[in-house]
């Protein structure tokens, strides 16, 4: 059986975080061909790689590779769920209530 090649949303995700083929093969420990190759699908996603660039571009290895596009994060909201995920439960669950007072006190506004 021959290797399938799949279809990856590595540009889509490099580009929605500013990204350029250099910044991001810096970030994943390879040269700008690699990336180029892997984005355009000329050398296959394994494992490996798949977590390198996850880890590279703060976003979960199946995002890379899933076939329906959906709205990519921005740096600032990429940095915010960073962010968020680097907190402790409690932490969270505060922030989500402040967010959520925020929200109430803008309807309240309108």
């Amino acid at each position: 059986m021959a290797d399938r090649v799949f279809p990856n949303q590595l540009r889509r995700l490099r580009e929605a975080r500013g990204l350029s083929l250099e910044a991001l093969a810096r970030k994943a420990g390879t040269t700008n061909p690699q990336i180029s190759h892997l984005e355009l699908g000329r050398r296959r996603l394994t494992v490996d790689w798949l977590l390198r660039l996850a880890s590279a571009l703060q976003c979960h290895p199946w995002e890379i590779v899933e076939e329906a596009a959906r709205p990519v994060l921005g740096p600032e909201e990429a940095e915010l769920l960073s962010r968020f995920r680097g907190l402790e439960p409690p932490r969270q669950a505060a922030l989500l209530q402040f967010l959520r007072l925020q929200d109430e006190a803008s309807d309240d506004d309108d």
